[in-house]
């Protein structure tokens, strides 16, 4: 007989309500700051995620970078997911698990850094999501 709970919420997660609070508080600031920035939220595609579980056993988290693709325009942006192990980033896959550059001049090992993120607005609608008006 399996101990898991289908009611209980899986470790990591917050509950519903917080996070529409959230969200919520973000677009309020965003609202009144005047900011070019306006991001609401960034669409992660789950092969970024499955990557990272395959190839990075031992990390114990992710770090999050915001980027920008061009510096004068912030409807650019996107998400660089970077697995982490004791608080140092992973940058790169050891020596033959791929065959990029690690995307660093001078650095044989493949890249350990993804990102195939879209930011919100103004590329996607998150229509039917309880996060959004």
């Amino acid at each position: 007989m399996s101990t898991n709970n289908l009611n209980e919420d899986p470790e990591g997660t917050i509950p519903v309500s917080l996070a529409v609070q959230l969200a919520a508080n973000w677009r309020t600031y965003l609202a009144s700051s005047g900011q070019a920035f306006v991001a609401q939220s960034f669409l992660i595609p789950i092969i970024d995620f499955k990557n990272i579980l395959k190839h990075n056993a031992d990390a114990d988290s992710v770090r999050a970078y915001i980027g920008l693709e061009d510096a004068t325009d912030p409807t650019t942006a996107q998400l660089m997911l970077v697995p982490v192990s004791s608080g140092v980033d992973i940058v790169s896959l050891p020596a033959g698990n791929g065959n990029g550059d690690g995307g660093n001049v001078g650095n044989p090992l493949p890249s350990n850094i993804y990102d195939y993120t879209t930011v919100c607005p103004p590329t996607c609608a998150a229509q039917g999501s309880p996060l959004t008006e």
